[in-house]
C-alpha cells in the first residue's frame, strides 16, 4: 500500500509543470520552455512572493490567464481561443463583477454584463467591433429595468425606453442615426 501512495504522489508531482514566467521563451505563435512547446502553468510573483499572475498553457498556447490582488484574491480570468477572449472580473468578495466578450484584437464583441455587489444585473450591453450594437439594458439595484435602448454602430437608432423603479414606463423616445425624432 505504501508503494501505491508513493507512486501516486510521484506521478502527481512529476507531472506538475509550474515555472516562473520569465523562464519562458516566446515567438509569434507559441511559448516554449527548455526548447519545447510549453504545457503547464507559468506564474509571476510580487515582492512578497505572492502569485499575482497565472498563465495556463497547452502545447505552447496560452488558454487561460488568472490575475490576483496582493491579498491572493482572484481579480479576473481571461480565457482565450482562436476567435475570442472571454473576461470575468470579480469583486473582492469573490462574486462576479462583470463578464465580457472580446475579439482577438481586444475589441468588445458580443455581450457584456455587469453586476451589482448584491449579484443583481447592473447592465447588459451588446457590442460589435468595439461599438455598442443592438439592445442595451440598464437595471436598478433592486433588479428592475431602468432603461433599454436600441443602438447601431455606437449610435442611438431606435427606441429608448425609460422606466421607474417599479417597472412602469416613464418615457419613450425614438432616434434615427443618433438624432431624436418626435413620435
Amino acid at each position: 500500500m505504501r508503494t501505491l501512495y508513493f507512486l501516486f504522489f510521484f506521478v502527481l508531482f512529476s507531472c506538475n509543470n509550474n515555472v516562473p514566467f520569465k523562464e519562458l521563451k516566446h515567438d509569434e505563435n507559441f511559448t516554449y520552455h527548455e526548447d519545447k512547446k510549453f504545457t503547464g502553468i507559468a506564474y509571476e510573483k510580487d515582492q512578497e512572493d505572492n502569485i499575482r499572475v497565472e498563465k495556463h498553457y497547452e502545447v505552447g498556447k496560452n488558454y487561460l490567464t488568472k490575475l490576483y490582488d496582493s491579498k491572493k484574491r482572484l481579480q479576473s480570468e481571461w480565457t482565450y481561443n482562436n476567435k475570442e477572449v472571454k473576461v470575468i472580473r470579480y469583486f473582492r468578495n469573490g462574486s462576479i463583477e462583470s463578464q465580457e466578450d472580446f475579439d482577438n484584437n481586444y475589441n468588445r464583441n458580443g455581450r457584456s454584463i455587469s453586476y451589482y455587489r448584491s449579484g443583481n444585473i447592473k447592465n447588459e450591453w451588446n457590442f460589435k467591433n468595439g461599438l455598442k450594437n443592438g439592445i442595451q439594458k440598464n437595471y436598478y439595484p433592486n433588479g428592475s429595468l431602468s432603461d433599454e435602448r436600441e443602438m447601431k454602430q455606437g449610435v442611438d437608432d431606435g427606441f429608448w425606453r425609460i422606466y421607474d423603479r417599479n417597472g412602469q414606463l416613464e418615457k419613450e423616445l425614438f432616434f434615427k442615426k443618433g438624432i431624436r425624432i418626435d413620435i
